[in-house]
C-alpha cells in the first residue's frame, strides 16, 4: 500500500486533498504544491517485531472466534 506524504507536515494520506491544505496550513493545494512542491509517494514499511506485535495484540483471535461458535451451536441444539 502507498500513500502521499504531505511536503509540509509529514502527514500521510490517500491523496493530498484541498480539504487538508485548508484545514491545516491555511492554503489551497495549489499554493502549498507552488510553494513546498509535490507530495512524496511512500510505501511505508513495518519492522517485523512491529508486525508480530499487532498480531500478537488483536482484539479476537481464531480460538475467541471457535469457542463463541461452539456456544451459539449448543444453544441451537437446546432449544432446537
Amino acid at each position: 500500500m502507498s500513500v502521499f506524504q504531505c511536503p509540509i507536515c509529514g502527514e500521510l494520506m490517500e491523496a493530498l486533498t484541498n480539504y487538508h491544505c485548508k484545514s491545516r496550513h491555511q492554503m489551497s493545494r495549489k499554493d502549498l504544491v507552488h510553494t513546498h512542491g509535490m507530495p512524496k509517494y511512500v510505501s511505508p514499511a513495518m519492522r517485523r517485531d512491529v508486525q508480530q506485535w499487532i498480531r500478537s495484540s488483536q482484539v479476537i483471535n481464531r480460538l475467541d472466534f471457535e469457542v463463541a461458535q461452539a456456544a451459539v451451536r449448543s444453544q441451537v441444539k437446546r432449544n432446537g
